[in-house]
């Protein structure tokens, strides 16, 4: 999980991208979001059918969206994506200027080009009074002389629905052919003009709403209309995409990604939302096609985290068990010292008395036996199977009260104890999670008992590749023990001597002792 770049690749940032990027951020993943910068609305200069957001200019919704998800860490860059490929459990982006960028998931929100006919006067008027959605412009023509500009069957739809919003309707529909006699007739019926000489030019004074404009035509007819609607050709901006081969949908304006309900292409890491999937879906669309693949897409990692999870305990098991089926015995047999001597301390002014104890991570049983020695009731956890026979052989030979289980602390259902004890519960898996376990040895501890941390302290010796040792004071703060339930009694650094050999020099190792007591 660590070896990629990001968690997230998000390449578009308009509606969808955003939204995705927020539903991402707020699920704490590592997401960059890649934006050309080139949105398909930049030449609208306001925005509708968009609740809690009528009227605002979709670049104050990219603004805004942009800085709410900068918020939750995501982060944003410039720049063109040529291709995607595939990598060992991943994605590998490769950027115009030559970068790449490695990503467990992607999710593309790059949009479509609307190619508009090449009619001079209407490219130039595009997104003010050259329009495409009623929903999203026809309330500001409404009773306006419009004009529709057919460019395929789709758009008969589109001249009868923007009759809704003005009685005055003028349909062009070169484009069409000669339309049928049921169609003349049910746009006459509405009061729909029909004008079957091609469109050759748009002129006029501006392109503001109230600037009217002429559309000609090529018998020379010269029509004065407030507004043109018209549908482009649709080009979904996904040819970065192509390596990955992914399924793609025909649908009544070309062929798209496929997709599923939750964003999800064929591909089982890459995700695709708003109009580079469904062309025709305004904002509010686009937006919540973007949130639920970005749901999707941390759901399919949250799955990914679990099954290496799972691995990575299995493996770090395994080791274990390895470590200790290669040799007769890896440690002593012997408490450890620091342990021993806290305990004896307790003892000595009274504070503690024989009861329940368990030791997690007990190994061989050591520190277990001695304490089932001095008349305690104990339980040992290791995830050695070996280590475990290993103390039960030790306690049934010397007939000891003392019961080992093989597992996890949590894999059985231990209850509480007086004493929860656990030494050197240290691991060279940087994904071992000390901090968790030790919570976890926290909900074992009975009302007035205690929990005893020994642990190493300084540079790892020679040869163990290990991650740094915190300080009794910095797992303490980890740990966040209430101070309503519990009391710090220790917490201190102590040496003790230990040698390797018997004829070696004393070595000074460097013990943390954290004792917490549970309030009654």
């Amino acid at each position: 999980m660590h070896n990629f770049d990001q968690d997230v690749v998000i390449v578009g940032a308009g509606p969808a991208g955003l939204s995705a990027a927020q539903m991402l951020g707020r699920a704490r993943r590592r997401t960059l979001v890649l934006d050309s910068e080139t949105p398909r609305n930049r030449f609208a200069e306001h925005m509708h059918a968009v609740v809690g957001f009528d009227g605002v200019s979709p670049a104050e919704l990219r603004r805004r969206g942009r800085e709410e998800a900068e918020a939750y860490g995501i982060a944003f860059r410039t720049a063109h994506v040529d291709r995607v490929a595939e990598v060992d459990g991943g994605l590998e982006v490769f950027l115009a200027d030559g970068a790449r960028i490695t990503t467990r998931a992607l999710i593309a929100a790059t949009g479509v080009t609307d190619r508009l006919a090449p009619i001079p006067g209407l490219a130039e008027r595009w997104g003010r009074t050259v329009l495409h959605c009623p929903y999203c412009h026809g309330w500001e023509v409404r009773d306006r002389r419009i004009g529709v500009l057919a460019t395929s069957p789709l758009s008969l739809h589109q001249i009868e629905l923007v009759r809704q919003w003005s009685p005055e309707v003028v349909a062009f529909t070169a484009n069409l052919g000669e339309p049928a006699d049921e169609v003349r007739e049910r746009l006459h019926a509405r009061g729909i003009r029909i004008v079957s000489a091609p469109v050759v030019e748009i002129t006029g004074d501006g392109a503001a709403i109230d600037a009217a404009m002429t559309v000609v035509t090529a018998d020379g007819e010269r029509t004065v209309v407030d507004a043109v609607f018209t549908g482009g050709t649709l080009e979904p901006h996904d040819g970065f995409l192509a390596d990955l081969a992914l399924a793609r949908a025909q649908g009544p304006v070309g062929s798209f990604i496929a997709v599923d309900a939750t964003g999800a292409t064929s591909h089982p890491r890459v995700f695709a939302a708003g109009n580079v999937v469904t062309p025709m879906g305004n904002v509010p669309l686009s937006m919540g096609a973007g949130s639920m693949a970005g749901a999707a897409a941390n759901g399919t990692l949250v799955a990914a985290d679990a099954a290496a999870a799972v691995e990575r305990r299995r493996g770090h098991a395994a080791d274990w068990e390895a470590r200790y089926a290669e040799t007769d015995r890896v440690w002593s047999g012997h408490v450890n010292e620091t342990t021993s001597a806290v305990i004896a301390e307790l003892e000595a002014r009274g504070a503690l008395r024989a009861g329940t104890a368990l030791d997690l991570g007990c190994g061989e049983g050591g520190d277990a036996l001695w304490l089932a020695a001095r008349g305690w009731t104990v339980t040992g956890v290791d995830l050695s199977a070996t280590a475990i026979g290993r103390a039960r052989d030790a306690a049934r030979n010397a007939r000891l009260d003392a019961t080992f289980i093989a597992g996890e602390i949590d894999d059985a259902d231990l209850g509480t104890f007086d004493l929860v004890t656990t030494s050197f519960l240290h691991s060279w898996d940087p994904e071992f999670s000390r901090i968790t376990l030790l919570r976890a040895a926290m909900r074992h501890v009975a009302p007035g008992g205690r929990l005893l941390v020994v642990s190493h302290l300084g540079t790892p010796p020679a040869g163990h590749d290990h991650p740094p040792f915190a300080t009794p004071a910095e797992e303490r703060a980890a740990l966040e023990p209430d101070p309503q339930v519990w009391e710090v009694e220790l917490e201190e650094v102590r040496e003790r001597a230990t040698a390797a050999t018997a004829d070696a020099e004393p070595v000074h190792r460097t013990d943390g002792i954290l004792l917490l007591r549970r309030r009654d």
